[in-house]
């Protein structure tokens, strides 16, 4: 809850027209779904403009409006009523408004801020924390994937009394987006996943991608603490950093403050021990243990006993779409078509390499996008890991994706077949798999790989 009279200088704005006042009031960017007496925020985005519903906010019960535009006061959805007296606060950019709104009143709670990015596992790791956390005391985390500027800034403003951490993912697809949501988060503890080739359109190499994600230490407290993957190369140069923060590393493969040891994998638990301590992982997939690993560093460093931290990596997170474990009939299904980039793709096949299945292991695929100049190389290497992992056989959808079963076109372990369209797909599936077969499908979010998912839940009806 936040006053008039605090948006303004937040924001360094102007009221101009009405009257603070002394309440307090909740932050909307949505007309549709706003609430009498909050404030509207009529942000800009990549396909809407806010202020084309200010009236409609202001209908509703606006509180008071956040605008970069001159609003005109007779509309004719009043129909002849007098327009209600709302507060106008006029700023220059109503999207940096709404960050430096979240920014203040995060800063009026002194509580441990856990902020995480990296190029694959920011969300499943976040979950995971906050479960931890959780087992102690109240958290606030973003909902589902939130992690852009809107979705950061709305988490936050969120906050209340009754919460003593928050658990916070940042993501980025363009230089300067971290070191914005960092200002907004004031992280406390800042949690680096990996660093891999996402998001190449714009960061071109994995140094770049690297240099866009530090950026979230740059508003950290002196006296705050930075987590990272000791086994990443990339985040290796972190140590060589003259920083003041305090380092906590984890891993499986390198010397880590806290390093999983005498790893074992069967029957969809994974067990292994960390500083004497041992684990469970009620999951398949062991790059859920580095997931885990920054979530137990998160639970030490608040202080979270042992007990509570292993209840707590093992409750339940909603993550679909993530190697999601499916069951159709006799036919095993992992859904992994959140999103795909290298890093991922080749951790789901090294995953699928390890099952043991009476059947055959297939994999279902398509185009890992943004790229960039890279786009053709990174598709044809993933062939070696496809061939590596004993995959049997191999679907490909999409102009990219070919470079994949090209690159398998003379390999004696993996058979690969293309197809241009979905439902061409879906027909050789539906005489391709059979009982004791595992099928991985793997995509980028927009290719829409979730259909694959589908056809086999209707296969099964």
């Amino acid at each position: 809850m936040i006053t008039i009279n605090e948006i303004v200088k937040a924001t360094s704005g102007k009221l101009v027209r009405g009257v603070a006042g002394k309440k307090t009031f909740r932050i909307s960017i949505d007309s549709r779904t706003i609430e009498p007496g909050e404030v509207f925020v009529a942000v800009r985005g990549k396909n809407f403009d806010g202020h084309k519903f200010v009236y409609d906010a202001i209908i509703k019960g606006a509180a008071a409006i956040v605008s970069s535009k001159k609003i005109m006061w007779i509309p004719s959805n009043f129909k002849g009523k007098t327009p209600p007296e709302t507060p106008v606060i006029k700023v220059n950019d109503t999207n940096k408004a709404l960050a430096d709104i979240a920014g203040f009143y995060r800063r009026k709670f002194d509580i441990p801020v856990i902020a995480i990015t990296g190029s694959v596992g920011k969300t499943s790791t976040k979950e995971i924390a906050a479960n931890v956390l959780m087992t102690k005391y109240p958290v606030l985390k973003n909902t589902r994937t939130e992690n852009n500027l809107f979705g950061v800034s709305l988490t936050l403003l969120n906050l209340n009394k009754s919460h003593k951490a928050a658990v916070i993912e940042l993501g980025t697809n363009h230089f300067g987006e971290i070191a914005v949501l960092s200002k907004i988060a004031r992280p406390t503890i800042a949690v680096f996943t990996n660093i891999g080739e996402s998001h190449l359109q714009h960061f071109k190499t994995p140094a770049g991608v690297f240099r866009e994600k530090f950026n979230i230490v740059k508003y950290m407290d002196k006296n705050g603490v930075i987590i990272f993957n000791a086994d990443d190369e990339n985040l290796k140069v972190i140590e060589k950093k003259n920083l003041p923060q305090k380092m906590v590393t984890f891993g499986i493969e390198n010397n880590a403050d806290f390093k999983a040891v005498k790893i074992e994998n069967e029957d969809n638990k994974i067990t292994f021990t960390v500083n004497g301590k041992k684990y469970c992982l009620n999951t398949h997939a062991e790059h859920n243990i580095y997931n885990a690993l920054a979530a137990i560093c998160c639970g030490s460093l608040n202080n979270v006993v042992y007990r509570s931290i292993l209840a707590g990596i093992n409750k339940p997170v909603d993550c679909q779409g993530r190697q999601t474990v499916l069951k159709f009939g006799g036919i095993t299904v992992i859904d992994d078509t959140y999103n795909s980039n290298p890093v991922s793709f080749k951790s789901a096949v090294r995953t699928l390499g390890r099952l043991k299945t009476k059947g055959r292991k297939v994999l279902v695929c398509s185009d890992m996008l943004e790229l960039g100049s890279s786009a053709k190389q990174l598709h044809e290497s993933m062939s070696k890991d496809i061939e590596d992992a004993g995959i049997d056989f191999v679907i490909s959808l999409g102009s990219l994706a070919k470079h994949i079963t090209n690159g398998l076109k003379d390999s004696k372990i993996t058979k690969a077949v293309h197809y241009n369209s979905i439902e061409a797909m879906k027909r050789r599936l539906k005489v391709l798999c059979a009982d004791g077969d595992i099928v991985l499908v793997k995509g980028s979010r927009s290719t829409h790989m979730e259909r694959v998912v589908e056809f086999f839940e209707k296969k099964e009806e």
